[in-house]
């Protein structure tokens, strides 16, 4: 311990003695570790830490999905949730749960509240008890039940108060529910975002027992000590080729997908992080190869001491913990100021991030994220004064000594190894820059796309419209394709036409859009349908769209071009039927679809024929960039008994200022009427690309940083390498080269190990890129513009930094260079 505080006094003087290498090294490093810091924060937060759940590394996500073009997931119906729940062994427990909206009256203006819909087992299976009250049990899971509730720790405290709430009856949804309990902070479900809870027993309707088609929901379940969850899927393959046989009419090419519920919570941020996490590890690698240059160049420098030390009888182990230590200072200097930007850059990163990060990810530099910075930093500490220790032990002793060390083998090891640092930061940042480069071209892509409408000036809304009283329905929990079929449509005391004509007349309205849903709103039920005349098709590909109904003008409000035929009439009804373009495409290639007929279901289906009267431009309706699936859409003829609408207001200004006319004339209409998602459309579109713009902002900061490390790196080798070759130079000069010789001596050195490094990071970009292929939207992982212009880009910003050492090079004097010769 003596000889190590004997070392580390040492370092610090010589850092003390050589300011502005020390600042260098350490700003270089703590570049390098402050942003590994600050994004392993997000990744510790995100995808280490574990969920806040009961041993979360045995719940799995059972989702139904159908094998068409492409496996799509469907969720479960009700049938093949309790055959699953019955016939698996694999599972300690499985529970049903999905999301729902539910509307809350309290005595003034309705409130929607997020929420889910889930079965007894579900929250004993996550291992969440009540902080008061209790949670639901079999009695309240059974069909015809009263309705029960619970609430949220933030809900109760905020909308009620904290008072106290066991037992009180609120009214959801236009039915009495009692609350039961109050579960505990944080907790927001498996989907992290609900506030409310409801039992599903209510939805499990007779109907819904023995109707196999409609499906909505996931299962939760938990895997058996021992079971893994390759035997979890295998078994649910079996049960559902069971099922498929016993029922081939619903059940045909069914299948059922078993999921990490951790996978599933994380999403697509998963890999996007992990792609972060490797770029910022390129931007060390490169800040580590700058500092071993510059510990290099001063370790040659004192090479007569390091020699002196060893005639005088230093061992070359002893030398080499001396030099290692340095290299550990440095490092830990770096890494301690790196944890100083992480903590500001933590902060600017959420601040900036477009991306909603899950409730449970608490980011934040913890002792975790310290621990992670320390062994990175000795780490790289020992890997930088392990390379000039290599070299000063490999040195020549009498050459040393006789001040030629400049001209011995070793001085000319230590150059070419300081050659392969430089190709190999030059190499990285081509990676890193290829990679940044092609997340900047897939968001110009996405950014370039034509979604199908114009979400400019545009304000968007969903409202629930007041009924006049009637009995509660019987399944107001199960989804809406279920409770269409189980439940009448009751007369609304306000109709959709009334809104529309309401709405239109406020100042600085150009038009009103107003259908069941809009596009990007997350709404639209599938349906399979048949064309007229046409040759049957396979079971693996059913003709299947998304249906939808509007008011007249919805296409021109929203502008949904109008490709063939008109739009529908105020008043008009009937089985009429308006197209997106890739019905016409499919089934009447170069023909005039107007007056061809449809109907839903299959050829032998009893649905009414409904003629074609217009055909719409295809719109990216369900997502951006891609629709989850290739199916057109269908427009119907709004029902003006239609409980929810979406609304979307074109304005001549700001649509955010519209906002509370719109809300007070609503409110003026009927204060019962609920008004929910209310904001522009282009802050829809702007969520729906969030990820994308996240990943391509924070590689662009990245390959940035890579680029001027890179750039650094190379002025500092051709410096050295500058003041290293001055007696050369001088000779050379003093023998009649010309300064533009010199010029392109140094010049060609400088640019030979550009073209290495830029070859090598090439072909490292074409192996390691197409892992990005899933992020990528409009180009390929080889896209030619983006090597071509990270080439350019890197060879002009190469031809910068070696002009600098070797215009100086030109400017040396002969006599003063030959002085010591």
């Amino acid at each position: 311990m003596d000889t190590f505080l004997k070392d580390l006094r040492f370092a610090l003087r010589i850092f003390a003695k050589n300011p502005g290498f020390s600042a260098t090294a350490v700003l270089a490093l703590a570049l390098g570790i402050g942003a590994n810091t600050a994004i392993f924060s997000v990744v510790n937060a995100v995808l280490i830490r574990p969920l806040p759940f009961k041993e979360p590394d045995k719940l799995v996500v059972l989702w139904g999905n159908v094998k068409r073009q492409v496996v799509e997931r469907r969720g479960a119906s009700v049938a093949d949730y309790i055959d699953w729940r019955a016939q698996s062994k694999s599972f300690e427990d499985m529970a049903a749960y999905w999301d729902s909206t539910l509307t809350y009256y309290p005595e003034d203006e309705p409130v929607r509240l997020n929420g889910e819909i889930v079965t007894a087992g579900y929250l004993p299976m996550l291992g969440i008890a009540p902080q008061s009250g209790r949670i639901f049990n079999e009695q309240d899971d059974r069909p015809g039940a009263p309705p029960t509730v619970l609430l949220g720790h933030s809900l109760w405290t905020t909308r009620f108060g904290g008072r106290d709430m066991i037992g009180k009856t609120l009214r959801i949804d236009g039915r009495s529910a009692t609350v039961i309990g109050i579960l505990p902070p944080g907790f927001r479900g498996a989907g992290d975002n609900a506030e409310i809870w409801m039992t599903a027993g209510s939805g499990f309707t007779p109907e819904n027992l023995s109707d196999r088609g409609g499906r909505w929901f996931p299962a939760l379940a938990r895997l058996k000590p021992g079971v893994s969850i390759e035997q979890a899927q295998a078994e649910m393959n079996a049960i559902s080729a069971t099922l498929e046989k016993a029922y081939p009419a619903t059940n045909e090419k069914r299948a059922v997908e078993v999921a990490w519920l951790t996978r599933e919570v994380q999403g697509n941020l998963r890999l996007a992080l992990l792609v972060i996490l490797a770029a910022v590890g390129l931007v060390l690698l490169i800040a580590c190869a700058n500092v071993a240059n510059l510990l290099l160049a001063q370790a040659e420098r004192r090479n007569k001491e390091v020699s002196l030390r060893m005639a005088l009888g230093a061992s070359r182990g002893r030398v080499t913990r001396q030099l290692v230590t340095e290299g550990v200072l440095l490092s830990v200097l770096g890494g301690a100021l790196g944890v100083a930007f992480s903590w500001w850059g933590v902060e600017a990163l959420l601040a900036a991030s477009p991306v909603q990060f899950p409730s449970f990810a608490k980011v934040r530099v913890d002792w975790m994220v310290v621990l992670f910075t320390a062994g990175v930093s000795i780490l790289t500490g020992i890997v930088l004064g392990a390379a000039p220790a290599f070299h000063a032990a490999a040195g020549n002793l009498y050459d040393t000594l006789k001040e030629a060390s400049g001209r011995s083998s070793a001085g000319t090891g230590r150059q070419r190894f300081r050659n392969a640092l430089v190709v190999a930061e030059v190499a990285l940042a081509v990676l890193l820059l290829i990679g940044s480069g092609l997340m900047i071209r897939s968001f110009q892509q996405i950014m370039a796309l034509d979604p199908g409408f114009n979400p400019e000036r545009m304000l968007t809304l969903r409202v629930g419209l007041p009924r006049l009283p009637a009995p509660p329905p019987a399944a107001p929990y199960a989804p809406a394709t279920a409770a269409a079929v189980a439940t009448p449509n009751l007369e609304a005391s306000i109709t959709g036409r009334m809104l529309l004509e309401k709405l239109s007349s406020l100042p600085s309205v150009q038009a009103v859009a107003m259908g069941t849903d809009l596009p990007l709103g997350g709404g639209g039920n599938a349906t399979f349908y048949t064309a007229e005349g046409q040759p049957p098709v396979t079971a693996q590909n059913v003709p299947r769209a998304y249906v939808h109904r509007v008011m007249p003008g919805f296409f021109n409000a929203l502008g949904i071009p109008m490709k063939n035929g008109r739009d529908y009439q105020p008043g008009e009804a009937g089985d009429i039927v308006i197209v997106s373009e890739n019905v016409a495409k499919r089934f009447w290639p170069g023909q005039d679809p107007i007056g061809k007929r449809i109907k839903a279901g299959g050829a032998g289906s009893r649905a009414p024929w409904l003629t074609i009267v217009g055909v719409v431009g295809e719109t990216k309706y369900r997502a951006l960039p891609r629709n989850p699936t290739a199916d057109p859409d269908l427009f119907f003829p709004f029902d003006q008994r239609t409980r929810q609408i979406g609304i979307a207001i074109r304005t001549a200004g700001d649509p955010g200022g519209l906002t509370e006319a719109v809300r007070r004339e609503l409110q003026q209409m009927d204060r019962s009427m609920v008004i929910f998602n209310i904001g522009s459309m282009s802050d829809r579109v702007s969520q729906q690309v969030a990820q994308s713009r996240f990943t391509s902002w924070l590689t662009g900061v990245f390959s940035g940083t890579a680029l001027l490390l890179a750039m650094i790196g190379i002025y500092g080798v051709m410096s050295y390498t500058v003041t290293r070759r001055t007696q050369e130079i001088g000779v050379r000069m003093a023998l009649g080269a010309s300064a533009s010789e010199v010029l392109s001596m140094v010049v060609r050195q400088g640019m030979t190990l550009i073209l290495v490094g830029l070859v090598i990071g090439v072909g490292l970009a074409i192996g390691l890129t197409r892992l990005l292929s899933t992020l990528l939207f409009g180009v390929t992982a080889t896209d030619p513009i983006t090597y071509a212009a990270v080439a350019v880009v890197l060879v002009v910003v190469a031809m910068a930094a070696t002009f600098l050492p070797a215009r100086r090079a030109t400017k040396i004097d002969p006599i003063t260079a030959l002085r010591y010769e």
